[in-house]
């Protein structure tokens, strides 16, 4: 085994449509030294016969068939599966650019890092060359108690541009397999990593493309804020943040949700969440609002919360420089 192979994870599922561009990106890398491992999440389409074909042109490419799981078995069969000092992420339908491998274990090793992670285009199957618009992500070096603060305020790290040391994962374990993390394991590896005291660098550079398309799971913006939701309050009194800033983060993401349930149609979770709010902080004026609000008039929820119940909590938390919900 090479002290510098990089070990490529790709969970895949139903994956038939996108993957063969996925696998060419990583064929293209100017950097040889990877093995690329993807594994098969319980397909029933013809991904496998999509991968077999680039596994019999390329040994670098494994093919591995796993009942369905979800993402963080998949990931966690291909790293068990793994040779690699180094460890990469790909999703099935995500791309990266040709420099990606061979700039980030260069900056690894220039940096002393342990994670290396970079920004991402974002781009749609109507623009495929669509550089407008990237996932952000903090650049920089960074380590200990602030960075893992810096992580619960705002998930910054773009899971397909992540390079980290297999020294990292045998240190606080594998991601999260659990039905309800489905789609939020990854900041939640980040964040036991942060906690664990690792060294994070992030990158200016912009080494990949998310592809985002309607049967994506960040097609609906409230899954991902309930998955934000769930992983902040499963971490948030381990942060050094103060409980002004507790609160203001976790009534944030409730907000967040609720108002995203409301733009999708769906009334009843959003008043499920709504009640949710209400019960962990009966204090909040705007809260007890809203909780009435929801349930007289809930096709206004958002727009009378922005224009209103908003604007004057912000005029109130500034005119008494109290800076907290009311």
């Amino acid at each position: 085994m090479s002290d510098d192979l990089v070990s490529i994870i790709m969970p895949a599922y139903n994956a038939e449509k996108y993957i063969a561009a996925s696998i060419e990106s990583v064929l293209a890398q100017t950097y040889s030294d990877w093995e690329l491992i993807v594994v098969d999440d319980g397909s029933t389409d013809s991904t496998a016969t999509v991968v077999q074909e680039f596994a019999t042109r390329d040994p670098r490419v494994r093919y591995i068939f796993q009942e369905n799981g979800r993402l963080g078995k998949a990931r966690n069969t291909g790293i068990s599966n793994s040779t690699g000092p180094l460890i990469a992420f790909l999703d099935s339908d995500d791309l990266w650019l040709p420099p990606k491998l061979e700039v980030q274990t260069r900056a690894m090793a220039e940096n002393n890092a342990d994670v290396v992670y970079s920004k991402s285009y974002v781009f749609s199957d109507e623009n495929i060359d669509d550089e407008t618009q990237t996932l952000t992500s903090s650049a920089g070096k960074f380590s200990g108690p602030d960075f893992f603060d810096s992580l619960i305020r705002y998930p910054q790290i773009p899971v397909l541009t992540v390079l980290l040391k297999r020294s990292a994962l045998d240190r606080v374990g594998l991601f999260e397999e659990g039905k309800a993390y489905h789609g939020c394991e990854d900041y939640d590896l980040w964040l036991r990593l942060a906690r664990a005291g690792l060294v994070f660098y992030g990158m200016s550079d912009v080494l990949a493309r998310y592809r985002r398309h309607g049967t994506a799971m960040t097609a609906m913006p409230s899954n991902m804020f309930k998955l934000t939701l769930l992983i902040v309050r499963r971490y948030i009194d381990q942060s050094g943040l103060s409980e002004l800033e507790k609160q203001r983060r976790l009534t944030g993401l409730y907000r967040d949700v609720v108002s995203a349930l409301i733009d999708e149609g769906k009334i009843s979770e959003a008043k499920q969440f709504v009640h949710e709010l209400y019960l962990w902080n009966k204090n909040s004026i705007v809260t007890r609002l809203q909780k009435i609000l929801i349930s007289i008039w809930p096709r206004q929820f958002n727009f009378i919360s922005r224009e209103c119940l908003y604007r004057t909590e912000w005029h109130l938390q500034n005119s008494f420089g109290r800076g907290k919900p009311h």
